[in-house]
């Protein structure tokens, strides 16, 4: 990929079609002042040597040259460099909803490709902070660590979708106490988090998290996503989401809860806008905390490529220069001379149109070989740099990932490339679903390891090692369902054992209290001789018995109504 440094000379490529325009509008003058001389007909027998093609061609190699000098004024560059620096700045989590709520229409095409953008805008105007990315639904998952690197940031942010999570739902609760583990251990005081979400919360308590946040040294800021009066939410089949009761499910903004969890984290909210989203006054409030020193990784010193730019256009001038006015003169600055430029304009093109990308992967590989897997993936973030379509360097980056332990990054990089692969070469795909299973068993993700061996044995049915992986991966994958059915047969034991105590504490209270009512009858018979009647008194405490007997029932009932309308909340899947 090429950058400008100085973009504001690319302005001046507009001028190119006034050189064509002015050089017409000159021959026209010629043409009206030669009729003024004679009959053109006449003139033009009398110089037959003067060519009306050429001086066509010879402003166009003119232009030419104009072209490539005005690119290498806006300076271009291409590739960078990788060095470390200490630099001041504040910690920024992202924290993202992508639940299905977020497919809502309210802005343009979504809230979430619009939350997305504004994103990536964001990323654009930092300089010295870090930060990083969690994407939540039901659960929150680290999507992209604290980082300067902020190239791989918006590469992880175009991967995000409402298929990022595979649990629906909105716990905002557990994305913020995801986004306090993911801060480091010495960014006290300078740590913010961005909560971008529409603010319906399923599932936990996000004030109380935004409290902890607060209590970190961390400030929580809200921008919400959506409108009040609500929307529904459009699916993949273009048809629109409804609920468990059938009906269609309307997104609707909570600002309520949103700004609860601003207050509580020492933030603010902001409600996003179609123009302005919302992150301009929170970036410049994040501006006044505390910075913290830190050394980091950073791509800079871009290589310049404006000289080759300026070469092309000399050989242009040079060449305008060579071409002469007539149509037979055969001179060394003539046909000798555009014999020599098609092969003079490719070696100069070479620097600037080469594949650079593929020299960054092939030194990745070497740096990969001999196992200096930091090396190798420096090498390939630049290919990714200058090609961030990549299928090699994407590839490459995710096993330099994976051998350093990085399973979550490395998932990222292998998502979507299968597909790729096989259109490639079947060894390559085999290769890469069998890493993928790897990957999974790292992750502790068992069924997707076993469809990732069985698509890499589809492609080579006699991997020896692949069959045994799968075989493994199974065994894991039968063990963890086990394991689940067991819990919850135990979790199902432990609460009719809980009701079975709670049945018998009662019942030995009611025996108790037979007991004790036998007892003070027993002695009042052996005090009078003979049964006596029940007193006005005895009579209201056993009506106040059976009231509170009454209302602990209810209350049981009421606990009972609350856990099943809870265990409902957690099956919405928006």
């Amino acid at each position: 990929m090429i950058y400008f440094a100085q973009p504001q000379y690319l302005l001046l490529l507009l001028l190119l079609p006034l050189v064509f325009v002015l050089y017409g509008i000159m021959r026209g003058v010629r043409k009206r002042r030669i009729k003024r001389l004679g009959q053109p007909d006449l003139v033009e027998d009398l110089a037959p040597t003067v060519s009306r093609r050429k001086g066509w061609v010879k402003i166009s190699v003119f232009a030419a040259a104009l072209l490539f000098f005005f690119i290498g004024m806006a300076r271009p560059q291409i590739g960078a460099s990788l060095k470390e620096r200490q630099i001041k700045g504040a910690e920024i989590m992202i924290v993202l909803d992508v639940s299905n709520s977020m497919r809502a229409e309210d802005y343009s095409p979504n809230r979430l490709e619009r939350a997305k953008f504004a994103i990536s805008k964001l990323v654009d105007r930092l300089r010295d902070d870090r930060v990083g990315l969690i994407v939540f639904a039901g659960r929150s998952f680290v999507q992209l660590p604290i980082t300067s690197d902020y190239v791989s940031a918006k590469i992880f942010l175009n991967s995000i979708s409402t298929g990022s999570v595979p649990v629906q739902g909105t716990a905002i609760g557990d994305a913020l106490r995801t986004a306090l583990r993911s801060f480091t251990a010495d960014s006290e005081n300078s740590r913010a988090v961005i909560l971008i979400t529409d603010g319906e919360n399923h599932e936990d308590d996000p004030v109380a998290a935004a409290r902890d946040a607060a209590d970190m040294g961390a400030r929580v800021y809200c921008i919400g996503v959506g409108s009040p009066e609500g929307q529904p939410i459009p699916m993949d089949d273009g048809e629109l989401l409804r609920g468990p009761d059938g009906n269609i499910v309307v997104t609707r903004l909570d600002e309520n809860t949103l700004k609860q969890i601003a207050e509580a984290g020492n933030g603010m909210y902001v409600r996003a806008g179609d123009s302005e989203f919302g992150l301009n006054p929170i970036i410049e409030d994040i501006r006044s905390m505390d910075e913290k020193l830190y050394k980091s990784f950073v791509f800079e010193e871009f290589d310049e490529q404006y000289m080759y730019f300026f070469a092309i256009a000399l050989f242009f001038l040079i060449l305008e220069f060579c071409i002469s006015d007539t149509r037979n003169r055969k001179t060394l600055f003539g046909r000798q001379a555009r014999i020599l430029a098609l092969p003079l304009v490719l070696f100069l093109s070479l620097p600037v149109y080469g594949q650079q990308d593929r020299h960054e992967v092939r030194k990745g590989n070497r740096n990969f070989d001999k196992e200096n897997y930091r090396e190798a993936e420096i090498d390939y973030r630049r290919a990714l740099v200058e090609d961030s379509l990549s299928t090699a360097a994407r590839y490459n980056m995710g096993n330099t990932l994976y051998r350093m332990e990085r399973f979550n990054e490395a998932a990222l990089y292998y998502k979507d490339l299968g597909d790729t692969l096989k259109r490639l070469s079947a060894s390559k795909a085999s290769d890469f679903f069998h890493n993928s299973g790897n990957l999974s068993l790292k992750q502790k993700d068992y069924a997707g390891a076993v469809e990732a061996y069985k698509e890499s044995l589809r492609l080579e049915p006699d991997n020896m090692e692949t069959k045994s992986n799968l075989a493994y991966a199974q065994k894991l994958l039968e063990e963890s369902q086990n394991q689940s059915r067991q819990g919850g047969r135990d979790k199902q034991d432990s609460q009719q054992d809980d009701r079975n105590r709670d049945d018998s504490q009662e019942q030995q209270q009611d025996n108790q209290d037979n007991h004790d009512n036998q007892d003070r009858q027993d002695n009042q018979d052996r005090s009078d001789g003979q049964q006596p009647a029940i007193s006005p008194q005895a009579a209201r405490q056993m009506l106040q018995a059976i009231e509170d007997k009454e209302k602990d029932t209810q209350e049981k009932v009421k606990k009972a109504k609350a856990e099943k309308e809870k265990t409902r909340e957690k099956e919405k899947n928006w």
